[in-house]
């Protein structure tokens, strides 16, 4: 179910036996630049993508994508818009996953990521990011930011 209310988008999960999860992306821009993290875990291993995570349950995405942002790098942020909206009929948990690409803003430079789920974190110049190994959702994303 969606819910919107004061500006404020709320997915709420319809049942404890979960088919599908809700993933929330950020994309930060700086200058001629976009921010991604190189996961560390499972068959995305290697590859970069937005910072991203799923949301808990009843959690607005506004929430879920600042949490994920301080889990992952450690730094404040600022929820701005919803860019893009993607789909992954079968994820990497065995489920049908829904993704929301945010526009988000950030305050500061000095990453502190998460070494559990990353191995890097860097900007990268827009000619680049086509050659690099990416996330599925995060090639989904890309016509849509770039």
């Amino acid at each position: 179910m969606i819910e919107t209310k004061n500006d404020t988008i709320t997915l709420a999960f319809t049942s404890p036996q979960n088919k599908c999860s809700i993933g929330v992306g950020a994309i930060i821009r700086k200058n001629n630049q976009i921010l991604l993290v190189q996961e560390a875990n499972g068959p995305a291993r290697y590859s970069w993508a937005f910072p991203a995570g799923l949301l808990q349950e009843n959690e607005t995405i506004q929430a879920g994508i600042k949490r994920e942002i301080q889990e992952e790098i450690g730094i404040d942020s600022l929820f701005k818009s919803i860019i893009f909206f993607g789909q992954q009929p079968l994820s990497r948990w065995g489920k049908q996953d829904f993704y929301f690409g945010c526009e988000v803003e950030i305050f500061q430079n000095d990453f502190k990521i998460c070494q559990y789920e990353l191995l890097d974190c860097k900007w990268w110049n827009i000619d680049q990011i086509h050659s690099l190994q990416l996330t599925p959702i995060t090639r989904i994303g890309l016509p849509y930011i770039l």
